[in-house]
């Protein structure tokens, strides 16, 4: 597979720290783009947190890759002018500050438009840059709870839970590069600068669609369309079965021997919606007691839609996951390997992610300062270099 640059020859100023962000950030690294992530002194906050290397998290290392690291109090003296200098050359800025703080600190849209009339400003917020709640703080796990994502992950307790995962922070930084590719399309020659507005709300809503949609027709959550679709434990593991016709219900009945679950309060998927608690503890009793090999090779024999429930390792060592290249184990620094999944659509991104400062040096000096103006910075804590972390 052929690595796809489309973006070569265009600049991106990196502003942002976490996830959705810099996420948006490395995507643009992926297709070509240079993007010079600005930082603070101590390090995008995102880089200890969590298992990595060399300091950098695994979330770091993933979202960071291709990126040139420049380390820059933005507080101090001088430290604006350098990152207008920089804008001046970009054609993209990531920010995430909360609304009215880049504004605040000299490099809001209005300024950064001044010194580049052709701008793409991208501000990556929690709620949005407008409303009575705009600057208040919003976490991943907050966005699942506030946009009613926990609501209709219930799971099998009943309870409203989050996906343990960042996933709403990783669709906002897709929402955020699509938003700012599609603002780039005209070209250099045509465009005109524009200032995008991408929230994790806003993105938590857009993947619930169709949900979100559902209420407003019904005003009431829509019970399980397809019950009961969902996980079964096994006597050594747990699988999963989907559910898309009535038929595939009749056809598990027959597998199991339980010919009165397909009748009375369990003929239809309505039907069974209405007591898929109950359903539960009934098919629970039933799959427990053989392996998860049986039934999903059982089930798979007659057309119905099973796996198993694997964690990492297992997708890992499958074989289809290997076969397509998924998540190779590539390097991640110079000297460790890490399982890298592989974005949609593109071959292993091998680029590495920056040490803190790795490009202070490189990129000071491409907007005019010498290596004596430099010294003085770092000396003076302003700027952090590759060998000052060494």
């Amino acid at each position: 597979m052929t690595r796809s640059r489309p973006l070569a020859g265009l600049t991106v100023l990196d502003l942002s720290q976490g996830i959705a962000g810099p996420s948006c950030g490395g995507l643009f690294s992926e297709y070509g783009a240079r993007v010079i992530k600005v930082e603070p002194t101590h390090g995008d906050w995102m880089r200890p947190l969590g298992a990595g290397h060399d300091d950098m998290s695994a979330s770091f290392l993933y979202y960071n890759r291709g990126k040139e690291s420049l380390s820059l109090d933005i507080k101090a003296p001088g430290a604006v002018d350098t990152i207008l200098k920089l804008a001046a050359r970009a054609d993209v800025l990531i920010e995430n500050n909360r609304p009215g703080v880049s504004d605040r600190l000299g490099f809001g849209y209005d300024a950064i438009r001044a010194v580049q009339p052709k701008i793409i400003y991208l501000s990556v917020s929690g709620l949005g840059q407008t409303g009575p709640d705009a600057k208040a703080p919003l976490t991943d796990t907050v966005a699942q709870a506030r946009s009613g994502m926990m609501m209709i992950n219930r799971g099998r307790t009943g309870v409203p839970s989050r996906l343990d995962t960042t996933i709403i922070d990783a669709i906002t930084g897709l929402y955020a590069f699509q938003s700012a590719t599609m603002a780039l399309w005209p070209g250099r020659e045509t465009r005109e600068a524009q200032h995008l507005d991408v929230s994790l709300l806003q993105s938590a809503a857009a993947i619930q669609g169709p949900k979100v949609m559902e209420y407003g027709i019904l005003g009431e959550t829509v019970e399980k369309l397809n019950a009961p679709a969902g996980s079964f434990p096994a006597s050594d593991g747990w699988f999963a079965i989907s559910l898309l016709r009535e038929t595939n219900w009749q056809t598990i009945c027959t597998i199991i021997d339980r010919p009165d679950l397909c009748q009375g309060r369990y003929a239809t998927f309505a039907d069974r919606a209405k007591v898929v608690g109950e359903l539960t503890e009934i098919l629970d009793e039933i799959f427990k007691t053989n392996t998860t090999a049986h039934w999903v090779e059982t089930m798979r024999a007659e057309g119905i839609l099973i796996t198993a429930i694997n964690d990492y390792g297992s997708w890992l060592e499958d074989a289809q996951t290997k076969a397509t290249l998924a998540a190779p184990f590539i390097n991640v620094t110079t000297h460790d390997t890490a399982p890298v999944a592989r974005t949609p659509g593109q071959p292993n991104n091998d680029q590495l992610s920056p040490k803190l400062g790795q490009h202070s040096r490189l990129i000071l000096a491409e907007i005019g300062l010498g290596d004596d103006a430099i010294d003085t910075l770092v000396e003076a804590g302003t700027v952090v270099t590759a060998e000052a972390t060494a």
